[in-house]
């Protein structure tokens, strides 16, 4: 099998071996010493060298055009800081003015375009051989990206906190489709899709506010490509009405679930395992850490692999983005993953 047809099959269930799919951002920029923030979020053409000279140097099974949540926000008018070693947002949008804000013309959205352009190169030069993941943020991660996590939460104080939030995801959903469609027609073979805070705000309201309009949104993407839900944080509470968030983002209609290092990945291979491929979940932290031996990193790395192989429907990566920082230990850490996955993750 090559990457992508390795990539598609653990979607279904057992490929030739586990694939090897950490998500790399930063590093793919650090290793030729590129600016992030200024030159690798900004410029498409060189996201796209960078992706392929790293998948090809380090034996990824796919590359991908995830850079920061700021996409579809900068198009709605929200204003993006590059000053710092990651682009965030400089200024929110009104949750009083977004209703006399005009749908944006991704068309013309430059950020947009930059990464739609990013798709296209990447296909263009990887072909069928190599997975190639566009990006789009999940509803709650949107509406968070446009208006500030902590002005979303403090609508959590008022009696129709899921109406106002509802009515904000009907608002942006129409704009996710349409990006998310731009860049399957520019050749993206998979979505992801990011929910960094989801978490957050626990499983009654993700399930009241939330899960329909997630749905709704994978399920389009799914009719022409597989999608990826990438969930932070824990995702394993259990409520005390029963409501499990791990069932209800399983229930998402994404075809990849990304679980985080909070998640027991035996524990959710035995839950919900066969209904969608689930990839992850060592814990970031420790892949840049300098107090981790190579023995611990091995440790763990193998640990996350025979708990995640059995049966298929898996793919090796870390809780969410690989390190870059110290440079020298993030690298090591990934040949030592890479390695171990060939080495162990056979079918």
């Amino acid at each position: 099998m090559n990457s992508l047809e390795r990539t598609l099959a653990a979607i279904e269930g057992t490929p030739d071996r586990v694939p090897f799919n950490p998500f790399i951002m930063h590093l793919a920029a650090a290793v030729d010493a590129i600016d992030y923030s200024n030159v690798y979020c900004k410029k498409s053409s060189v996201l796209a060298e960078a992706q392929i000279r790293f998948a090809n140097s380090f034996g990824l099974d796919h590359v991908n055009v995830s850079t920061d949540a700021y996409r579809e926000a900068s198009a709605w008018g929200v204003e993006v800081d590059f000053s710092s070693h990651t682009p965030v947002a400089k200024r929110y949008l009104s949750l009083d003015e977004f209703a006399s804000i005009e749908r944006p013309d991704l068309e013309s959205a430059d950020r947009v375009q930059d990464r739609v352009d990013a798709v296209r190169l990447l296909k263009e030069r990887v072909g069928h051989g190599q997975c190639v993941m566009g990006w789009i943020e999940a509803p709650f991660a949107e509406i968070c990206c446009l208006f500030g996590l902590m002005n979303i939460l403090k609508l959590a104080r008022e009696p129709n906190w899921n109406e106002k939030i509802l009515n904000l995801i009907r608002r942006i959903l129409p704009v996710q489709q349409e990006f998310a469609k731009m860049q399957i027609e520019a050749g993206a073979d998979i979505i992801g899709a990011g929910d960094s805070a989801v978490s957050q705000i626990g499983p009654k309201r993700y399930e009241e506010a939330c899960l329909e309009s997630t749905q709704r949104l994978f399920k389009e993407i799914k009719k022409h490509v597989p999608v990826l839900y990438h969930v932070c944080g824990d995702s394993s509470v259990v409520d005390r009405e029963g409501r499990d968030m791990l069932e209800l983002v399983a229930a998402s209609e994404t075809s990849v679930l990304d679980i985080d290092y909070q998640v027991d990945i035996a524990a959710a291979k035995e839950k919900i395992g066969r209904r969608v491929c689930l990839r992850g979940n060592t814990n970031t932290s420790i892949f840049g850490n300098e107090m981790y031996t190579r023995t611990q990193v091995t440790k763990e790395i193998t640990d996350a692999i025979l708990a995640g192989k059995p049966d298929g429907w898996y793919m090796f990566s870390a809780g969410c983005e690989w390190p870059w920082e110290p440079l020298d230990l993030a690298i090591r850490n990934l040949e030592l993953a890479g390695a171990l996955v060939r080495e162990i993750g056979g079918y």
